[in-house]
Order: C-alpha cells, then sequence, then structure tokens
C-alpha cells in the first residue's frame, strides 16, 4: 500500500481495533523484506492500495532475475 502523507510502498501490519488507525512499515517489493521501523497511529483513510501494472511488474520481473546472478 502507500500512504497519502508518506512516500514509499508499505506493508500493513495491524489495524487498531476500531479499524481508524494502521501501523505500517516500509516494504522493498522486490526483495519482499521489510524496511526501517514500523510507524504506528497511520489514519487508514490515508492509505492507498498499490497498483502496479503488468508492464512495470514485468521490467521488475526482468530486473529481479537478472540482478540475482
Amino acid at each position: 500500500m502507500t500512504s497519502l502523507h508518506k512516500r514509499g510502498i508499505f506493508k500493513v501490519l495491524a489495524i487498531s481495533h476500531g479499524g481508524l488507525t494502521a501501523a505500517i512499515q516500509s516494504f522493498n517489493i522486490s526483495k519482499q523484506k521489510l524496511l526501517d521501523q514500523p510507524i504506528d497511529d497511520v489514519y487508514c483513510d490515508t492509505l492507498l492500495p498499490f497498483e502496479e501494472d503488468s508492464s512495470q511488474a514485468a521490467a521488475r520481473i526482468v530486473r529481479e532475475a537478472t540482478e540475482s546472478k
């Protein structure tokens, strides 16, 4: 997901009981790895789904395959 107030791609770690806030953490999509420290109390209405179109996904997959060699 992405955030309106923070730059990057994040993974939602938890959502508050009332559903108003979430804990998120920076996420490296290529390595499928969490980065940095979690950020707590981010309002859920500022979170947006991460959307990657097929050409971006294809380029990322090729890049990942060639980087690992």
